[in-house]
């Protein structure tokens, strides 16, 4: 008979594999290297996890809550346009530059048809929108919230691939002026 599952050695594994990704990303994860870092055998990750996907899936979800986590404190009190502001320079902070890396590497997965990937990028953008909803003003409707997630997103992109900061600093000005003069803020 073989030992009974462990929950705190599990989630101690779960949270410094989540560690591992949110460093070296998802492109190459193999279990083997992952183990040794760990210092434990990918025998026992999969005795815990039971699949690579599995231990993927659940490293992602450790992901998310951390995220969301630095994300989804609004000071309800705050002007729209501050709130906005606040949420810019939470994203363009390089403490979550490999959170947003991880958020894009799945969502390319999900591209490519990985189904479980797929899940969880539906999930995470569901998130995504209601950060960025709780950062716009009140009543705001969920396809408008969606548009600005879409910009927010693309100018995250352009930033932190062209480390062009000035200039996505100031596109992200110009989509808040718009957002002000459509009365989004």
């Amino acid at each position: 008979m073989g030992r009974p599952p462990n929950p705190q050695a599990k989630a101690e594994l779960l949270r410094r594999a989540a560690d591992y990704v949110l460093r070296q990303g998802l492109t190459d994860l193999s279990l083997r290297p992952l183990a040794a870092h760990l210092g434990v055998s990918a025998r026992l990750l999969l005795y815990h996890f039971g699949s690579k996907e599995q231990l993927v899936v659940e490293v992602l979800g450790v992901i998310a809550q951390q995220q969301q986590a630095a994300l989804s404190q609004v000071d309800p009190l705050a002007d729209p346009a501050e709130r906005l502001d606040v949420l810019w320079a939470r994203l363009t902070s390089p403490e979550l530059i490999p959170f947003l890396r991880s958020l894009f590497e799945v969502e390319l997965r999900a591209i490519d048809g990985e189904e479980h990937y797929r899940q969880f990028a539906r999930g995470a953008i569901r998130a995504w929108l209601e950060v960025v909803a709780a950062h716009l003003r009140e009543g705001v409707s969920a396809p408008t919230a969606n548009i600005v997630l879409a910009a927010l997103t693309g100018l995250l992109i352009d930033r932190f691939s062209t480390h062009e900061e000035e200039r996505t600093n100031e596109a992200f000005h110009a989509l808040k002026s718009a957002l002000h003069a459509g009365g989004l803020l």
